[in-house]
């Protein structure tokens, strides 16, 4: 009889790591990575890289702050602008040429920006389609917000084709800010 119970609990241990394993998409390497110069956390599939450029945007000079990692024809990004001096009180023209950026990278025309709740504030959303460089179908879902005088762009894209489903949630629901 234990030897029945045994073999009963080798098949569920089998069964439940099979199951759990399934969740997992080889190609991601998941790791969750604080930025305490900015005060966030973010679970990145695969070791981030970071850079500050300054870009011309609304005719203004902003530091982009990018901390991103890319796995396979996907991009997965936490860009940050401080809202100091002549930004605080451009925010919003800011979070929309990030937006449109962020569209014209994939050729998908003017983006819409839908308000949503996300980490207990208020927040835009943007989820669009269009083509890459080489034709390929492309995808952009990015959330924008502000926060202690700073400007969130939180976003995936890449080509449509290497969308693996479970990416979107496990990156979006992987963010969370530091001391909040």
């Amino acid at each position: 009889m234990n030897s029945f119970f045994s073999k009963i609990s080798c098949i569920f241990i089998g069964l439940l790591a099979v199951w759990a394993l399934s969740g997992c998409s080889p190609q991601y390497n998941w790791r969750t990575v604080p930025n305490t110069d900015v005060g966030y956390m973010a679970t990145f599939p695969d070791k981030p890289a970071q850079v500050t450029r300054t870009l011309d945007l609304i005719g203004l000079k902003v530091p982009l702050t990018m901390q991103a990692a890319q796995v396979e024809g996907l991009y997965f990004a936490v860009g940050t602008v401080p809202l100091q001096g002549e930004l605080q009180i451009q925010s919003i023209g800011l979070r929309d040429a990030l937006a449109q950026s962020v569209a014209n990278n994939i050729a998908a025309g003017k983006p819409a920006l839908t308000q949503i709740q996300w980490l207990g504030k208020a927040a835009h959303e943007m989820s669009v389609t269009g083509t890459l460089p080489d034709g390929q179908a492309a995808f952009a879902q990015v959330r924008f917000f502000e926060h202690r005088g700073t400007l969130y762009e939180v976003l995936i894209m890449g080509g449509s084709e290497q969308l693996d489903s479970n990416a979107p949630t496990t990156w979006f629901g992987g963010f969370s800010l530091l001391g909040q």
